[in-house]
């Protein structure tokens, strides 16, 4: 369990962070997430279209803002995730003047370099998330999806929320965000997505994960024996490494 929190985890996303502005403050930190996978050789083309419609998009009042993200590792390498997020579930109701030029523009001009798509709705857990204050420079998120067991929800998170408490207090040096999946996705699916400022982030945080919680806890075997416990409640599945794109990101405001 202690890797979990080392070099492959904390010590690095869901969601993920995934370089947004600031959520308004009566947002529900809900986000719409689109992984996207290209026709074979379509690639460069679907992203010269994407780049080219949110430069149009930009003209439209209301429209929703997409960063887009290039998966680099992991299952899925070679697809994209296209993320919008600090919603409201209401704002996926609305409707515009514009809403039938733009989706005929997106079928005419995107569609044709799409095998498939998959969407899903993820909320952001604030409460047990920690960013930086200033995004700038952070162009690599590594995600990992988490599985809480049926029945297991309370003590999942009472126990995740001593550990980033925990965390917080004792210096740790690393960000982190956890969101979870509420449509889409599979039952009790979390996502934790760490922010890195390009590959080096990867590298061990010091003071670690390990010295931190240990040392707050009284030593190694109480621990473990939180580590042990909180463990038993959850699952990790798939991690991938995914980077930010700029230029498809920029709807030219």
């Amino acid at each position: 369990m202690k890797k979990i929190f080392g070099t492959a985890t904390f010590a690095l996303l869901l969601g993920l962070c995934w370089l947004l502005p600031a959520q308004a403050a009566d947002s529900e930190g809900i986000a719409r997430v689109a992984l996207i996978t290209p026709k074979e050789g379509h690639s460069d083309a679907l992203v010269k279209a994407i780049t080219d419609y949110h430069k149009w998009m930009a003209n439209f009042e209301g429209h929703m803002e997409y960063q887009w993200f290039a998966i680099t590792a992991g299952q899925a390498t070679g697809k994209f995730i296209a993320r919008t997020g600090g919603h409201n579930w209401a704002d996926f109701d609305a409707k515009h003047d514009w809403s039938e030029e733009s989706d005929a523009v997106f079928e005419r001009n995107i569609s044709p370099h799409v095998q498939s798509v998959e969407i899903w709705y993820t909320q952001e857990m604030p409460e047990y998330s920690h960013l930086p204050e200033d995004m700038t420079g952070y162009t690599h998120f590594y995600v990992e999806d988490w599985y809480v067991q049926p029945g297991m929800n309370g003590k999942f998170r009472r126990d995740l929320k001593k550990i980033v408490d925990t965390l917080k207090a004792g210096g740790f040096t690393g960000y982190w965000r956890f969101a979870s999946v509420e449509v889409g996705g599979h039952g009790g699916q979390i996502q934790l997505v760490t922010p890195n400022r390009g590959w080096a982030g990867m590298s061990e945080k010091d003071p670690s994960f390990y010295s931190i919680v240990s040392e707050a806890l009284g030593g190694p075997e109480a621990f473990e024996a939180l580590m042990s416990d909180w463990g038993a409640t959850f699952k990790v599945g798939e991690s991938r490494m995914v980077e930010w794109m700029p230029e498809a990101s920029d709807y030219g405001e």
